[in-house]
């Protein structure tokens, strides 16, 4: 009866989840045990120094409790750094510690949680290690883990002055996911966070630097401000990059990894930007047909801001698409092409024979390829290399590829070296547009009246419409078309869009094999005049010279330059 009774205790115990006494436990023949749990961490990564980055470290149970289990987190030593990050899943409140806190409960009591540390400790110029802990302690109703239940986790801050040497630092913004980038072809460094980190390895004074993006987040393109590579000189070298939502395609910067192909029920042209109904030229900042440009050749995206090469300005404009007010964001002499990946504009200068480079968020304008003033045809690093009139270009986010139109050769620039080289495309005469998916580059072939296509991949290059002679006549199949002067090129996720100079009218080319090209839209007449699109429609655009200018697309609508009447137009659904 006493067993009954003491069994029954037992099933009550076991039931509410309580641990029994032993004395339960000896009577159940269970062997007694008195051991409690401990704190499991894990080695430290991330390279802790005086420079101030970040490193980590996670922390578990050794088994999941019972009743939910905090625990406290401290620095042994804050008076130059080591500080503990509150961000998830590291709280912090009055309760229950009173200082940064991890939560563990029954659910995810062995499952490892990260937990960050940043500052700088020790100081720059004194040469010796710090070293601090950051120490961990249990609270909890849990009897399996008592207050008592401690670990640290020990953490050297490495003293980084190492005469004749200095390190590559970068910093990053705006990062959601991993970074990984690499020095000189071999160190790698990998980021999971925003800020200052630098690679581990110390080079001698003098010696070369030459960063670049070995894999980057998904969903993001992270791109270098400044230039990338140089000489070390007396001084660390910090390298920054910024990372933006969105995937580059075609030159420009998309929301989606596959881009979506426009509505086909084209139905308007509307003025968004620059001087309407009147034509009237010049350089003002301000709201939509408020707005003056002169000769705006060239424009590209990024969702949500349009980027005009505008010529005659020798300036880089800003059109804001949420609202059409016009900025100006840099100065660059004679602005022929441009495209973006989101964290730089990139824009060629014809007249003189150059590829800059330019920050969206700071401005600051940076030699790509070329030297100013000076022409040629030399493939090379930045100083070296020579272009000669370099017109259209388009990037993949890696690679820049450009119209060398004077060279008669399609150039590719590293974005990472600046390093430009010649592709191995014959048979161009006075190329324009160009547009790129990332395998494939397609070139406006103007002088031959034709649209070339480039395999990145395999270096095949086929002609995918035009017969060669001038016309305008559309077909089924591409190569049986005719074109007059194809000159800016866009494309969706199935069609290549075509603005013919000479010509002046918009053609589609489809993506797809025999290459069927299709006019939706001709001018009713030259001049400036918003109206409907056809064959013709009442809409009036170009002039009676040329409609040498660009097209492009956000993946929801077409805008081109109109470069004669000095605005920017959208063609509307």
């Amino acid at each position: 009866m006493k067993v009954k009774t003491y069994l029954a205790f037992c099933i009550f115990f076991i039931s509410c989840n309580m641990r029994p006494t032993p004395l339960l436990l000896g009577l159940l023949s269970i062997p007694t045990s008195t051991s409690v749990g401990s704190i499991v961490v894990s080695t430290i990564s991330g390279n802790t120094n005086e420079f101030g980055v970040k490193a980590t470290f996670s922390v578990a149970l050794s088994a999941n409790p019972s009743e939910a289990v905090n625990v406290c987190l401290s620095s042994s030593d804050t008076t130059n750094g080591g500080n503990i990050v509150i961000s998830s899943p590291v709280s912090t409140a009055s309760a229950p510690c009173n200082r940064p806190y991890l939560t563990f409960t029954s659910e995810n009591g062995t499952r490892p949680q990260s937990v960050q540390v940043e500052g700088a400790r020790g100081t720059v110029g004194v040469s010796n290690d710090t070293s601090y802990s950051i120490d961990l302690s249990t609270r909890s109703a849990d009897s399996f883990f008592p207050d008592t239940v401690t670990a640290a986790v020990n953490i050297v801050n490495k003293n980084i002055d190492i005469p004749g040497s200095y390190f590559v630092r970068v910093n990053v913004t705006n990062l959601n996911g991993i970074l990984t980038l690499r020095n000189n072809g071999s160190e790698t460094l990998t980021l999971t966070s925003s800020g200052f980190n630098n690679f581990e390895t110390a080079l001698l004074d003098g010696s070369s630097f030459s960063v670049s993006v070995t894999s980057q987040p998904a969903t993001q393109v992270c791109s270098v401000q400044g230039l990338p590579f140089g000489t070390l000189s007396g001084a660390h070298a910090v390298i920054t990059f910024q990372c933006v939502n969105g995937y580059v395609f075609n030159g420009t910067l998309f929301s989606s990894s596959s881009p979506p192909t426009l509505s086909q029920s084209f139905a308007n042209l509307a003025t968004i930007a620059g001087s309407y109904p009147t034509v009237t030229s010049g350089f003002t900042n301000n709201t939509g047909t408020l707005a003056r440009f002169n000769n705006p050749i060239a424009i590209a995206t990024d969702g949500q801001f349009i980027y005009v090469a505008d010529l005659s300005n020798s300036a880089i404009r800003k059109l804001n698409l949420g609202d059409n007010s016009v900025t100006t964001l840099a100065t660059s002499p004679g602005p022929h092409g441009i495209a973006t990946d989101g964290v730089n504009v990139y824009v060629s200068s014809f007249n003189n024979h150059i590829i800059n480079k330019i920050n969206i968020s700071t401005g600051g304008v940076s030699l790509l390829s070329g030297q100013s003033g000076s022409s040629g045809n030399v493939d090379g690093g930045i100083g070296t290399s020579r272009l000669n009139v370099p017109t259209y270009l388009t990037t993949d986010g890696t690679n820049l590829f450009v119209t060398d139109r004077s060279n008669n050769q399609i150039k590719k620039i590293v974005l990472a070296t600046g390093i430009t080289s010649s592709l191995t495309l014959t048979g161009l005469n006075t190329a324009n547009g160009i547009t790129t998916d990332g395998t494939n580059l397609y070139i406006a072939n103007s002088g031959n009246h034709t649209i070339l296509r480039y395999n990145l991949n395999t270096l095949v290059q086929t002609t995918i419409a035009g017969t060669g002679a001038s016309g305008n006549s559309d077909n089924a199949t591409g190569s049986l078309a005719t074109f007059n002067s194809p000159y800016g090129l866009t494309m969706d996720g199935s069609f290549l869009y075509v603005l013919e100079g000479t010509g002046r009218r918009l053609r589609k080319v489809s993506l797809s094999s025999p290459f069927a090209v299709t006019t939706f839209l001709t001018p009713a007449s030259d001049g400036l005049l918003d109206g409907t699109v056809g064959l013709p429609g009442t809409a009036r655009f170009c002039n009676t010279l040329n409609c040498d200018t660009s097209i492009t697309t956000d993946g929801n609508s077409l805008f081109f330059s109109d470069r004669h009447n000095h605005t920017i137009r959208k063609i509307t659904y």
